[in-house]
């Protein structure tokens, strides 16, 4: 399961992303994951008989192993606000919208006279590959001296920034942070700023029909580069890469725990 090699490679993990890394190009790869679904196995199963059902023990054995893992969670749990998160708030004017319970996180703030918008969502760690996690080798980083030395490597988090002026309209930028590093996948425009934030049925079947634009790849190298900078002075840098898969990951341990606690909370009822 995806979501358990994850948790399992962060519980290895201690380090950060790497610092430093200017905004430019960088290839995320995405190595498929082999699950039982995909090797169609089949569960053999008796059709001469009933299964004989003991909710009891079953049961009791269940919220046993809920107890191991919610113990294990809290061990890591920080119930404030982790210094990292305070930090990058204050030193870059983002304002945090974080519902418990739900998937998507925004960061927002004013640019002169713009709004700016940061979308994105902790699914990436559930669909984040094992490969996703793997060390960069001692001899590969500089100043790596030790045959066990290791970089850590961050997971790809994709973020949607939208930038938005009252009666103009709205560009929205699709990216991808991933090692201290924003790559920028494609740039649209809407005529209607409203279609580029409205989340409904309605606005979603409007924004289908719109031209989206060429592939940023596919743009003059020169544009590319005054996009990149554009962003930049706007707050989607390097600072904004290293902090998305931070919080991610800080995120998705707390709705891990409120779900093992939601799950027993059932069990036991």
């Amino acid at each position: 399961m995806a979501a358990s090699i994850v948790r399992s490679s962060l519980r290895a993990l201690s380090g950060r992303s790497i610092p430093g890394v200017s905004l430019t190009a960088a290839r995320v790869i995405h190595p498929q994951i082999i699950s039982p679904r995909s090797l169609n196995v089949i569960r053999p199963f008796s059709i001469g008989s009933r299964p004989v059902f003991s909710s009891g023990s079953i049961d009791s054995e269940l919220v046993h192993k809920l107890d191991e893992e919610i113990l294990y969670e809290k061990s890591s749990e920080e119930t404030e606000q982790p210094d990292f998160v305070k930090e990058f708030l204050e030193a870059n004017s983002f304002q945090l919208e974080d519902k418990p319970g739900m998937d998507e996180v925004t960061l927002t703030r004013t640019f002169g006279n713009e709004k700016i918008r940061v979308l994105f969502a902790i699914s990436d760690i559930n669909n984040a590959a094992e490969d996703d996690f793997a060390d960069v080798p001692a001899e590969d980083v500089e100043g790596g001296d030790e045959e066990e030395d290791v970089a850590p490597v961050s997971f790809p988090v994709r973020a949607s920034v939208t930038v938005e002026k009252d009666g103009k309209g709205a560009v929205t930028v699709d990216t991808v942070a991933q090692d201290g590093a924003i790559v920028i996948e494609s740039v649209l425009y809407y005529k209607d700023g409203k279609l580029a934030t409205e989340q409904s049925a309605e606005a979603d079947w409007q924004r289908r029909g719109l031209y989206i634009g060429p592939q940023f790849a596919e743009l003059d190298e020169g544009l590319q580069t005054l996009f990149e900078r554009y962003l930049e002075e706007r707050g989607i840098n390097t600072a904004l890469a290293n902090f998305l898969p931070d919080y991610v990951e800080h995120k998705e341990q707390k709705e891990y725990l409120q779900w093992l606690q939601s799950v027993k909370g059932f069990v036991t009822a």
